[in-house]
């Protein structure tokens, strides 16, 4: 698990979590986690490298899950779903690509979940590797009919979640929420 450790800034609090020097707006974090409450969410299910986990994790009020791979998260959060949850599913934008086919299940079998994808198709993506992952998340969501909003604003992320969760539950269909670098990380001289 990576070490958390916080500095102040003049504009911010700032989360440094140790991978690659990678550091997060915690109003950003704040923000997801507060949407996520006012949304009902019970149930959050990721990958080791998810952003909010620790927060999730500190806060507590939602169930947190780890999973090995994004279908299977997606799978465990559509389960959940089924016993009374509401679920969201952490991943970046690759875990889209590896999740069709539970997806499509999901919205034949009108078992959704929130889906809250990193590394999409806006600009910003700092390395080579991401190169895949930008291919494949709003492919995947457009050719499966699944809607989606690409946050640009860190003020619009509660009321984004929120809105979300509404859709989930009364069209009861996957919504995704694509979370750009710049909405939640800290660059340059402002770290």
């Amino acid at each position: 698990m990576a070490r958390r450790a916080e500095s102040k800034t003049s504009h911010s609090t700032v989360v440094n979590t140790g991978q690659a020097g990678v550091r997060y707006r915690q109003e950003a974090l704040e923000s997801f986690y507060d949407g996520f409450k006012a949304a009902g969410i019970d149930f959050a299910v990721f990958l080791p490298d998810s952003m909010l986990e620790q927060l999730i994790i500190e806060r507590g009020g939602i169930d947190p899950y780890q999973c090995s791979r994004e279908d299977e998260g997606v799978a465990m959060a559509m389960g959940a779903f089924l016993v009374g949850k509401r679920p969201v599913a952490l991943m970046e934008g690759s875990g889209i690509g590896l999740s069709a086919l539970i997806l499509a299940r999901g919205i034949v079998q009108k078992t959704p979940t929130m889906l809250i994808v990193g590394h999409n198709s806006t600009l910003g993506e700092r390395y080579d590797y991401h190169g895949a992952t930008r291919l494949v998340a709003e492919p995947v969501l457009r050719a499966l009919n699944i809607p989606y909003h690409v946050l640009f604003d860190p003020s619009e992320i509660r009321t984004v979640i929120v809105e979300a969760q509404e859709t989930i539950e009364g069209q009861r269909i996957p919504v995704g929420v694509l979370v750009p670098s710049h909405v939640i990380r800290k660059f340059g001289d402002d770290q």
